[in-house]
């Protein structure tokens, strides 16, 4: 049986809402925007939920409302809401091998990549079902 966990915060609005129950549902390597449950770099007892972006060996830009990723246009359904973010600004090499980029959905709130930098494999927990509910 896998964890559930209940939502705190309103980083992942609309797609997850406050005190809604999540499962786990998988613990293989996340895929691009994969929703996962982590302990983030720089606070390992508390818990976030944010969706996975940047994928090992990436680049990720946010520029005018569209995200590119190795600067290649790929569709991202909250890019319009997504800050203009430069990779090389931040970093001067590639996400490396065991790490993630994340975000959380309601991007003008979250706190997330931008904030405390990529998160390492070991530390997420596992990919989250979307379409939970209440408990």
């Amino acid at each position: 049986m896998y964890p559930k966990y209940s939502v705190s915060g309103e980083s992942m609005n609309p797609t997850f809402w406050e005190e809604e129950v999540v499962q786990v549902k998988a613990h293989h390597k996340p895929e691009r925007f994969d929703v996962v449950v982590l302990h983030p770099p720089n606070d390992r007892e508390d818990l976030y939920l944010k969706r996975v972006i940047g994928l090992p060996g990436e680049r990720i830009d946010y520029w005018e409302g569209q995200l590119l990723v190795n600067n290649q246009l790929v569709d991202d359904a909250f890019a319009g809401e997504t800050e203009n973010f430069m990779w090389d600004l931040v970093y001067h090499q590639p996400i490396p091998a065991g790490y993630y980029f994340v975000l959380g959905d309601n991007r003008a709130i979250s706190k997330d990549s931008r904030i405390f930098g990529l998160v390492p494999e070991k530390q997420i927990l596992g990919i989250v079902k979307e379409g939970n509910s209440r408990e």
